[in-house]
């Protein structure tokens, strides 16, 4: 039990003055009668057609069980008088007006989605104002420019809708996926969007086919290869695709809520990416652009703009040329301090009165090099959204306190991301010379070692002094609204007990100490640990965070460590199996996520961020797992990827969480990471304002693809203006 006398709080004290009564909601409107729509198609269930001075018919879908085939139980039809809207933007009408741009009904599909379910139609104009806290990645702001072909409902979270998508259909054995595109959708250029542009993603980029040697993306993901074999691909006309697998995949209606022309690619501006390729272009057009944007050659220059894709993440010079689908395009980049961006004039969504989104013309996204720098920018009143990522409990009090002057609300969510710490202790690590430190990776592989790791930390002492009390602390796990959930994980080797984690390390050898009471190694050195984090790029309280762990990890007879460096050598390192121990914070924890990228859980991709070993992760998405340069993991964690095979077949939910608690059951006796949050609020800032923002309690992180889910397109100014 703990004997120690003093609270390490007392050296991370912060203000005491908070104002922990009870939360500002962030929707200010009334809810209207217009409800949610939530549609579940199979044989196209809704076809959401609008036009601009008829009636909508919505679908209400209650009591819903998702299936793989899209089924649903219960369907009640509801018909809404649609007002008549002015469907043309006024920021738009001149450059129609001059012959610029063609009238809406040219520029939007004949079947748009509609978005409805919001508190109020919005108001034309404004500009909303973020920041990003490192120069090469957006972090808070990609949600408001990250369009998927589904997702997930935002009034369950368990029922796939439709997005870009218009429908979709699954054969009864789950081998078969039939996708329809919207016949008319338009790039940001103007041009059309067709199975041309998912053809090109198969054949020219996941392939590269007819140039092997000259391959300039990533290959073909796992999920394409699930069964053993690519899958074979089809497009039986301009605006259906159809995918075949070799084994029956259950989930990947699922994985497609993450695809779109994001980072997951599946959708390319092929019209635009073809002018960089020999098999399409003349060499002596592409030599002039690779030569315009200083790139090496043509596979550089178009990985780049491969990479860069909806500009969900960073931008190369010129980016503001990249076609796009999302609600705004970028038209300045200042060398990555700031990124301009204006409404996509193709946009393919509508509001209930046929209205194109979105409302909010303009975008502005500053580079904020540090929270002290951020939290100025807030009270000052110039920012308009302080999103996911540049949020923390730890903050509270201050964006409670300072309100008024900053004219903005502070947000009543939950967090699926944020403050939800999560330590990585590497299963597998090479030395300074890259051989593998087999000291290392016995002791850290040693059943006892992670949980004595974790018994050691005072979780409750970390939540007063970095959370005011208001987190729920617990191991790493499903958040509670997970049916993947149960109370045994939260609680697994969660508890202090500074006594057992001596006594976990005693037994398992690790007995000996030198002369300044350190534990020694198997071959007699000082057992020393060192927890590398990327500081703000994965939350506020990280580098506090680190400092509390370290002197609780001492406590144990550790020699124990924290250095901050950069995101990017972060990664570099962690990819090279250089790190001991990384932190990352641990999201992909609803039914939004878990069952499809459960990598902090078992290690299956993103092992550059964390996960337990990032040489397992190498073997699991290898084409050939027999390759002689894999690390191979242990038969305990190959039988866990196989838990995540069967979750990725099986057509039935109830089925699929059986399996995936198989998982959870085994880390709640062996656990492979160290978990610190099972929920948090999360306290995201909004100008006054703005209006149609997500319910409070509303689940938000990266599940959510961050307030993307909330459709950020229908946000708006009161008035038009911000506060």
């Amino acid at each position: 039990m703990d004997k120690r006398p003093i609270k390490r709080r007392q050296f991370l004290k912060v203000s005491a003055t908070a104002l922990l009564g009870t939360v500002a909601t962030a929707c200010a409107a009334k809810e209207k009668i217009v409800t949610q729509v939530v549609t579940q198609e199979v044989e196209k269930v809704v076809t959401q057609q609008v036009e601009v001075t008829k009636e909508v018919e919505k679908v209400v879908t209650q009591e819903v069980e998702k299936v793989v085939t899209q089924e649903v139980e219960k369907q009640v039809q509801v018909t809404v008088e649609v007002p008549k809207g002015v469907a043309e933007p006024p920021f738009l009408q001149a450059k129609v007006a001059a012959g610029e741009l063609p009238p809406l009904e040219q520029r939007i599909p004949a079947n748009p989605v509609v978005v409805g379910g919001r508190d109020a139609i919005g108001t034309y104009g404004g500009e909303i104002r973020m920041i990003v806290n490192a120069q090469q990645w957006f972090e808070s702001a990609y949600d408001l420019n990250s369009e998927r072909f589904m997702h997930y409902s935002d009034v369950d979270f368990r029922t796939i809708v439709p997005n870009f998508l218009e429908s979709w259909s699954a054969s009864p054995d789950a081998t078969e996926w039939t996708f329809r595109m919207r016949a008319g959708a338009k790039w940001s250029d103007g041009e059309p969007i067709t199975t041309e542009d998912v053809r090109f993603w198969w054949e020219d980029a996941c392939q590269a086919l007819g140039y092997e040697e000259d391959a300039w993306w990533w290959g073909v993901p796992w999920q394409m290869r699930f069964g053993g074999e690519n899958a074979k691909v089809e497009f039986p006309d301009d605006f259906t695709f159809k995918f075949t697998f070799a084994a029956p995949f259950g989930n990947f209606g699922a994985h497609m809520t993450r695809w779109g022309q994001n980072i997951n690619g599946a959708l390319f501006p092929s019209h635009f990416m073809k002018k960089y390729i020999p098999k399409y272009t003349d060499q002596a057009t592409i030599d002039a652009l690779v030569a315009d944007e200083g790139q090496q050659d043509w596979k550089t220059a178009l990985g780049v703009w491969a990479n860069w894709q909806c500009g969900s993440w960073y931008g190369p010079p010129g980016v503001e040329k990249y076609p796009v689908y999302c609600a705004w395009h970028i038209v300045e980049n200042q060398e990555a301090n700031l990124y301009l961006w204006e409404r996509n004039p193709f946009y393919w969504k509508v509001d209930l009165a046929g209205n194109q989104l979105p409302y909010v013309d303009t975008l502005r996204y500053d580079y904020s090099q540090t929270t002290d720098n951020t939290k100025l920018k807030l009270v000052q009143g110039e920012i308009d959204i302080l999103g996911q990522h540049d949020v923390t409990v730890s903050s509270y009090p201050y964006y409670k306190q300072n309100e008024e002057n900053g004219k903005y609300i502070t947000g009543d969510y939950i967090s699926c991301m944020g403050d939800r710490f999560v330590l990585f202790p590497q299963h597998y690590v090479v030395d300074d010379n890259g051989d593998p430190d087999t000291v290392w990776n016995e002791m850290v592989n040693h059943p006892n070692f992670v949980k004595a790791l974790s018994v050691a930390i005072d979780r409750s002492e970390v939540n007063e002094t970095l959370y005011y009390g208001l987190a729920r602390v617990g191991q790493l796990a499903p958040m509670p609204v997970s049916r993947y959930y149960k109370p045994s994980y939260a609680e697994a080797w969660a508890q202090f007990d500074t006594d057992l984690a001596n006594q976990l390390l005693d037994d398992m050898g690790l007995d000996q100490r030198d002369g300044d009471g350190f534990r020694l190694r198997s071959d007699g050195k000082r057992l020393s640990l060192l927890i590398e984090n990327a500081g703000i790029r994965v939350g506020e309280a990280v580098p506090k965070y680190c400092e509390m762990v370290v002197t609780f990890w001492r406590d144990i007879g550790i020699d124990a460590a924290t250095k901050e460096i950069t995101q990017d050598l972060y990664n570099e390192r962690m990819s090279a199996f250089k790190v001991q121990v990384g932190i990352w914070h641990a999201d992909r924890c609803t039914d939004m996520l878990l069952h499809i990228q459960p990598q902090w859980y078992i290690p299956t991709a993103d092992g550059n961020q964390g996960t337990a070993s990032c040489a397992w992760v190498n073997w699991f998405n290898a084409a050939d797992r027999t390759a002689e340069d894999l690390i191979q993991p242990p038969d305990a964690i190959k039988e866990l990827y196989g838990y995540f095979d069967k979750m990725t077949e099986v057509l039935s939910e109830d089925e699929r969480v059986q399996w995936g608690q198989k998982i959870f059951d085994y880390l709640a006796e062996t656990p492979l990471e160290i978990g610190l949050v099972v929920e948090s609020p999360a306290p995201l800032c909004f100008n006054k304002n703005l209006r149609n923002l997500p319910r409070a309690k509303s689940i938000i992180g990266w599940d959510t693809y961050g307030l993307s889910t909330y459709f950020p397109e229908a946000f708006y100014f009161e008035g038009g203006q911000r506060a």
